[in-house]
């Protein structure tokens, strides 16, 4: 008698793609490029990452990001030509923002990350 508690798609998950996945990215591709490879779509990826099923799949994710970054930098700094240089820069800006983005903000608060208090009758004193 079948099995009538599964629902859906049977998973293409297997735990080899964890290894393919940090390679495919240790190459320099996205995770994009690197799920069209495994003929998942990037989407399956994150759901892996993200549902809690697939922990180790979750911890590969994000090994291969780094090395992608990794991989992206050292590209950068080996560049000798100005289209390789930009082409890097732009890939790093997308794949690791956090630390390439040309925007950076920061918050600035008072005490405990509250407002700022100013006295105003001490400022007002002064005049």
């Amino acid at each position: 008698m079948p099995d009538e508690t599964k629902i859906g798609r049977p998973t293409k998950y297997d735990d080899s793609l964890c290894a393919r996945i940090i390679e495919l990215m240790a190459e320099g591709l996205s995770l994009t490029a690197a799920a069209a490879d495994l003929d998942i779509h990037r989407e399956t990826a994150y759901a892996w990452e993200r549902d809690g099923n697939h922990p180790d799949f979750a911890d590969a994710l994000k090994l291969a990001r780094g090395k992608r970054t990794l991989k992206l930098e050292r590209d950068l700094l080996k560049a000798s030509d100005g289209p390789t240089v930009t082409s890097r820069i732009f890939a790093l800006k997308n794949a690791c923002a956090d630390e390439w983005r040309d925007k950076h903000e920061h918050e600035h608060g008072g005490k405990d990350g509250k407002p700022f208090q100013i006295n105003i009758s001490a400022v007002e004193d002064q005049f």
